[in-house]
């Protein structure tokens, strides 16, 4: 004796199936990824440009991937504003909380 069928048809499993991947799926307005992508790529370009020229902030953010610019631009501008100042390379990425820390 088979089990029973756990959705009476097809479209009924495949709705299941819908439901439980929306809360997995993230929408995107595919133009402006395609722009944002173009800004940091354009940041990169002149983060290098600016790196060759001997910039200090520049030098110390300069990274191979995007992800890891960013993280060390973040890193740069928080030890900046936690007064360390210090030129160069930056912690490698201060969480909010190692931050406030970091100022005490």
């Amino acid at each position: 004796m088979p089990r029973p069928r756990q959705y009476a048809s097809d479209a009924e499993r495949q709705r299941a199936c819908r439901a439980r991947l929306a809360p997995l799926t993230v929408r995107v307005d595919r133009q402006a990824l395609d722009r944002l992508h173009a800004r940091l790529d354009r940041l990169q370009t002149a983060i290098q440009a600016a790196a060759h020229a001997g910039d200090p902030a520049a030098l110390a953010c300069r990274a191979a991937s995007t992800d890891t610019l960013l993280d060390r631009l973040a890193s740069h501008f928080e030890a900046a504003a936690a007064g360390s100042g210090a030129p160069g390379r930056a912690a490698p990425s201060l969480s909010p909380a190692a931050a406030r820390q970091r100022r005490r």
